[in-house]
């Protein structure tokens, strides 16, 4: 008997090591994969900084493309314009005669 209670007590040990063991073997694997986590939102929040870093700095260049085309089209319009009254003093004379001589030269049939 005491033959097959020592096997049972060895047994008895083996088990209880057995679920030390897988007990820890659970801790680290929850300890890694928190780990994991940990580390996966360290280089998501690097990736979003470096992303919205360049973004600003695209945004940047190209708001002051921007305000060069804004500038290059006011000047333009500008320049229109000049050329507008410019062809207005011209042809003023022109118009106004040419009204003129509509209303004095009527033709009666």
């Amino acid at each position: 008997m005491s033959k097959s209670s020592a096997s049972i007590q060895r047994l008895m040990r083996a088990e209880s090591q057995a679920n030390t063991k897988i007990d820890s073997a659970r801790t680290n694997k929850q300890n890694l994969l928190k780990k994991a986590r940990d580390d996966a939102d360290l280089e998501v929040k690097g990736y979003k900084h470096k992303k919205e870093a360049e973004f600003e700095q695209y945004k940047k260049t190209h708001e002051a493309d921007t305000g060069s085309y804004e500038q290059q089209l006011q000047q333009q319009t500008q320049k229109t314009i000049e050329e507008i009254h410019q062809q207005v003093a011209a042809n003023k004379q022109k118009v106004v005669d040419l009204i003129l001589k509509s209303i004095v030269d009527v033709h009666i049939e």
